[in-house]
C-alpha cells in the first residue's frame, strides 16, 4: 500500500499538471484548412443573413466555424452555384452534385494555397467539364469568401481585439430553376479574452484543494512528531531532518498576452 505522502505527492503533481494543460489548452494556435494554420482562427464566426431570393427548392447551411457551406436543392430541373469569377462550379440536378474540373475554385477551395492546373480557366464562358462527386441533393464545399484570409487581423479587430466585431459581409452567387439567387452572410469577430487565467480561477483551484494541502500537513507534522520520540529513529540518517518540505502546486499560469 503506498504511503500517504507518496500518494499527496502524486495528487499534488496531477492538479499541477491539470492546471498547465488548461493553460496550454486555452493558448495553443489553431489550425485550419489542412496543415496550414490561420491566425485566431477559432475566434471568427461566419453567420448565414439570407438567402435572396427565397426559392422554394433552395435551402444553405453553413458552418459558424467557417469551414463549409451547404446547399440543398430539390426542384426538376438544376442548381448552379459560381465561383469566384463567376463561373460555373458546382451543379445539382436530379442525378447528384457535378464539379466543374476547369473552374478555379476547385482546385483553390481544396487547400489556402493551391496550384491551378493547366488549362483551368478563369472564363465564364468556357464549357464546364463536369465530374460527379455525389448522388445526393447536397453540395457541400469549403468557400474562401466564408472565411478571414489575411494573416494579420482585421484593423478593427487589432485595435481592440477582446470584443466583438464585424468584419465584414460575404455573397455567393447562384442559379436554380432559372431564377438567379443570392446567399449571403457575415464575418464575425467574437472577441478574444485574455488568455491569462484571472485570478479568482487560480483562487478557487488553490481553495480546491486546500483539504488536500491540510490533510498533508497535519500528517507531516504528526510524522515528525513520531520520530522525534522514537528511539530506533535516532541517529538514523535521511528521516529526521531531512524530509523534503511538502507544498502546494505553483499555480502563476504562463502570461500568453493577446
Amino acid at each position: 500500500m503506498a504511503r500517504p505522502s507518496s500518494r499527496s505527492g502524486r495528487r499534488i503533481a496531477i492538479i499541477s499538471l491539470t492546471a498547465l494543460t488548461v493553460v496550454l489548452s486555452i493558448a495553443r494556435p489553431v489550425a485550419a484548412h489542412g496543415s496550414t494554420p490561420v491566425p485566431d482562427s477559432a475566434y471568427y464566426r461566419a453567420h448565414l443573413t439570407a438567402v435572396t431570393p427565397h426559392l422554394p427548392d433552395i435551402s444553405a447551411t453553413v458552418d459558424p466555424h467557417t469551414e463549409w457551406i451547404e446547399i440543398t436543392y430539390t426542384g426538376a430541373t438544376e442548381a448552379l452555384i459560381y465561383g469566384y469569377t463567376h463561373e460555373p462550379y458546382l451543379r445539382i440536378t436530379a442525378g447528384g452534385v457535378e464539379e466543374n474540373q476547369l473552374s478555379p475554385a476547385t482546385y483553390i477551395n481544396r487547400s489556402m494555397f493551391a496550384d491551378l492546373p493547366n488549362g483551368t480557366t478563369t472564363q465564364p464562358n468556357t464549357a464546364p467539364a463536369w465530374l460527379l462527386t455525389s448522388t445526393t441533393h447536397t453540395a457541400r464545399w469549403h468557400d474562401h469568401r466564408i472565411h478571414w484570409m489575411g494573416q494579420t487581423r482585421p484593423h478593427d479587430v487589432a485595435a481592440d481585439p477582446s470584443h466583438a466585431h464585424l468584419v465584414g459581409t460575404w455573397t455567393i452567387h447562384a442559379i436554380a430553376d432559372n431564377s438567379p439567387f443570392d446567399i449571403r452572410g457575415t464575418l464575425d469577430w467574437i472577441g478574444k479574452p485574455n488568455t491569462v487565467l484571472s485570478t479568482h480561477v487560480w483562487l478557487l483551484l488553490v481553495a480546491a484543494n486546500l483539504p488536500l494541502l491540510a490533510i498533508v500537513a497535519v500528517w507531516q507534522l504528526s510524522s515528525r512528531t513520531r520520530r522525534r520520540r522514537s528511539p530506533a529513529l535516532a541517529g538514523s540518517p535521511g528521516l529526521v531532518g531531512d524530509d523534503p518540505v511538502i507544498s502546494g502546486p505553483r499555480l502563476n499560469g504562463p502570461a500568453t498576452g493577446q
